[in-house]
């Protein structure tokens, strides 16, 4: 031993008692600890989440022979979604299974999110998730609103709405070119928060009328950019915009979002478009709605 250093303190025979004891007592607190205490958070790798998420062994072990879960976003008012716990009996693991890719692409969760899971054993066992983005900041949803429930009853399920939630443009002569060359640029903070990366087209609503815009997207060195493309055009028409005039668009039902390659969520979501409701200021300061 080196000049200097002494031997530790082993204690009193009744020091050790009382150590182990206090180690037995938080032990036992631990293992009392309801599911409602339990909080967990995954970190979303390539090819480890897509179809299922693996469950961590302790909140497996508290779980105990509950197979059937819901998810909802953390959150007032948010909607439920069911979900299904898989065995994997051959390797000793479980999975969020069935419901659990609908999910996570109906929130377009992506490579690198953190998901941070909160249990609530109420009268539906419920996880709650809070979602942090690539910025390392939470990821901010809204619930839809009541009166926005009640504009499309038809839809499947009501989606929370991602921030943030609306932009506004002032139309340039490029925005209102010829038919062909006509588009709108989608600022990056918005086309990343609602997934437009995997989206074809948006409802454009104004007036008690509807247009249906696809998107088209374009590769650049920061990164692709989204813009408004062919439908644009028609809009701008029948709306007499002008340049000069300042466009507002809210997003007002999220919907979900949709590989070229997903034909059955195509079938399953064909009544849940992206929809953005419009109002535009005339250059004289009026306003269309």
């Amino acid at each position: 031993m080196p000049a200097g250093v002494g031997r530790p303190r082993r204690g009193s025979s009744k020091e050790r008692t009382a150590a182990a004891n206090n180690r037995d007592g938080v032990e036992k607190e631990m293992t009392c600890l309801s599911l409602g205490d339990f909080e967990f958070f995954k970190i979303l790798l390539p090819g480890m989440y897509e179809e299922a998420l693996r469950l961590p062994v302790k909140f497996v072990r508290e779980l105990g022979d509950r197979r059937h879960l819901k998810l909802r976003l953390a959150g007032e008012g948010m909607p439920l979604w069911d979900v299904e716990v898989f065995a994997d009996e051959r390797r000793g693991d479980m999975y969020l299974a069935e419901g659990w890719k609908k999910f996570a692409r109906a929130h377009d969760l992506r490579d690198g999110y953190v998901l941070v899971f909160r249990f609530d054993d109420g009268a539906a066992a419920t996880l709650a998730v809070t979602v942090f983005d690539r910025t390392t900041c939470r990821k901010v949803y809204v619930h839809a609103g009541a009166a926005d429930e009640k504009a499309s009853r038809g839809a499947r399920r009501q989606l929370a709405i991602a921030e943030p939630s609306h932009f506004a443009v002032s139309l340039r002569q490029c925005n209102l070119g010829t038919k062909q060359n006509q588009y709108l640029n989608v600022p990056v903070e918005f086309q990343d928060a609602h997934g437009y990366a995997r989206r074809r087209r948006v409802e454009l609503q104004m007036g008690g009328r509807s247009w249906s815009v696809n998107l088209k997207r374009g590769k650049r060195v920061l990164g692709d950019r989204t813009a408004f493309k062919y439908g644009w055009h028609q809009f701008c028409v029948d709306n007499g915009l002008e340049v000069g005039d300042t466009v507002f668009f809210r997003v007002i039902r999220e919907g979900a979002c949709v590989d070229d390659d997903d034909e059955e969520w195509e079938d399953e979501w064909e009544d849940d478009e992206h929809v953005l409701k419009v109002e535009v200021r005339k250059k004289d300061g009026t306003f269309i709605s």
